[in-house]
């Protein structure tokens, strides 16, 4: 009779702790859920503000004003609600790229990435924010001048969305800067390829092709040069032509504004032999037949 009371005691305190942890496993996800449910709602107001910030301010995205502060305030209460939701750290991230906080918008979007690579949720949807956080990211290291972390970040990007037309943008621009010809063009035609008519596109191609024929250092002087004759800067620009063929002494197009603007200037005897230079280069040169002829006439 007393071993029957004992299990019976002992089955009744069983039971109790098992009633026990389910309440308390109850109580922690129904916590959990008030938690979830009120940092959506708190991301949903730092969204609210956002829009209504971007729509007052017109560009003026200061993080003193009124709306942008009430952004903030609410999509950081959010992440303190729940530090694991990831869209809070999505949208504060975004709060903080507009209102120009870079470390704290890197900070976000780290933690962004790290929270998606965490639950393996990958959706359409999901991969074009992923993607962006990582072009976010690069953009973030290239103003740095953390050229090799900027790198590494933009290739993430594409190699989410190959399609972004903003990571093979930067792409072009920081292999250019760190003379990888090469790559550089090979990311403005990937960015033609998805738009022929992105800004400035054509524009870095060209730059990145003239820079492979004619040198970088030659080519970035015949740019300064021209420049500065466009604003009547004579004395100076034919400093950078000079620099131009001094980097290039096969460099025609250099030779030829020499003798545009030592024509200008009165110059016709040195007019004459940059036009000459420009003949032995490109013999078949119209333009430098005709303006030589006229050189040699007014220098005799």
């Amino acid at each position: 009779m007393i071993f029957k009371n004992k299990n019976k005691y002992c089955f009744l305190l069983l039971v109790f702790f098992i009633l026990v942890v389910l309440s308390e496993t109850v109580f922690s996800a129904s916590q959990e859920k008030t938690v979830s449910e009120n940092a959506v709602y708190l991301t949903e107001m730092a969204a609210k503000r956002t829009e209504e910030a971007l729509a007052a301010y017109d560009g003026a995205n200061y993080p003193n004003k009124p709306l942008w502060k009430e952004a903030i305030d609410y999509g950081e209460k959010a992440i303190k609600a729940d530090e694991n939701y990831v869209e809070g750290h999505y949208a504060l991230a975004l709060i903080y790229e507009y209102t120009n906080w870079y470390f704290k918008e890197a900070r976000e979007w780290e933690k962004y990435i790290e929270l998606i690579k965490k639950n393996k949720v990958i959706s359409p949807q999901v991969e074009e924010k992923l993607a962006y956080a990582y072009y976010r990211l690069g953009y973030s290291a290239y103003q740095r001048g953390d050229y090799g972390t900027c790198i590494a970040y933009l290739k993430e990007a594409i190699s989410v969305d190959a399609e972004m037309i903003e990571a093979h943008y930067w792409l072009g621009r920081v292999f250019y800067e760190i003379d990888n010809l090469t790559d550089s063009q090979m990311s403005w035609e990937k960015v033609l390829d998805i738009d022929a008519r992105y800004p400035k596109a054509e524009y870095f191609l060209n730059k990145v092709e003239k820079s492979i024929k004619y040198g970088k250092e030659a080519y970035e002087s015949y740019e300064a040069g021209y420049k500065l004759y466009e604003q009547k800067l004579y004395e100076n620009a034919i400093y950078q032509y000079r620099q131009a063929v001094r980097y290039n002494n096969d460099f025609s197009s250099a030779y030829y504004w020499l003798g545009r603007i030592y024509f200008e200037l009165g110059n016709y005897k040195e007019s004459v032999n940059n036009w000459k230079e420009v003949l032995r280069l490109d013999p078949e040169n119209k333009d430098a037949i005709y303006w030589l002829k006229q050189a040699e006439k007014l220098s005799n």
